[in-house]
């Protein structure tokens, strides 16, 4: 069988660096992607990647062009790592709609036109896994968290679905919801870290190559 592919979105840094690095050196062969492009570029250059696209998610075009350079670089996308994200963070009525948009556009719709991006293949191919990065936001509440809480909640609802319609294709879908984990997003909160990307990466490394097809759909909590 030749090599497993993956795209890992958020690809440049924290948690989606760790994942792309953790598939690494599991022989996935890995494009990461993200709109800082010296930071993905930084990734592959040591080794922690095979490929670096610089975009946005929630920009149709930007996915187009990272399918075709990953499938022309490495071969058909096996896997799909959903880890870009923003925070936003305030008070309901102080908080700019633009802002609340922007958010849910980056978690939530861009994971949805990344999924919408590989599924075709996937389904042609039989085969084929989707992991969305959520966050333990996606099921408790938080002061000051509602547009990143709805994006993470609405991204579980996203996998539990995907999960259902893909399940008669043979591909998968599952998500993480880690708690706080020591990365740049954190320390814009008033949260301690809990655990480090490393960390959480192997439970995304676990439902990605590891874990059951009949776990199709389940939310793994990675939270004490």
């Amino acid at each position: 069988m030749s090599r497993p592919t993956a795209i890992v979105t958020g690809g440049g840094r924290g948690i989606g660096e760790a994942v792309a690095r953790a598939l690494t050196a599991r022989g996935v062969a890995v494009t990461v992607f993200a709109r800082t492009e010296r930071e993905v570029r930084a990734v592959a250059a040591s080794g922690g990647a095979a490929l670096a696209v610089a975009g946005d998610v929630s920009r149709e075009a930007d996915l187009a062009r990272l399918l075709e350079a990953h499938q022309r670089a490495l071969g058909p996308c096996d896997l799909l790592v959903n880890g870009a994200g923003i925070l936003v963070r305030g008070p309901v009525e102080a908080l700019d709609p633009a802002l609340w948009r922007a958010c849910l556009e980056v978690n939530l719709t861009g994971a949805f036109l990344c999924a919408r991006a590989v599924v075709p293949g996937m389904k042609a191919r039989r085969r084929g896994r989707i992991v969305n990065l959520a966050s333990i936001s996606g099921s408790l509440g938080t002061p000051e968290g509602s547009a990143y809480n709805a994006s993470k909640w609405g991204l579980i609802g996203l996998t539990k679905c995907l999960a259902e319609e893909l399940r008669p294709h043979g591909v998968q879908a599952l998500s993480i919801s880690p708690g706080s984990t020591d990365t740049a997003m954190l320390r814009q909160t008033p949260f301690a870290p809990a655990m480090t990307p490393a960390e959480v990466a192997g439970v995304v490394v676990y439902a990605a190559l590891d874990a059951p097809a009949a776990m199709t759909g389940a939310d793994l909590e990675v939270f004490g």
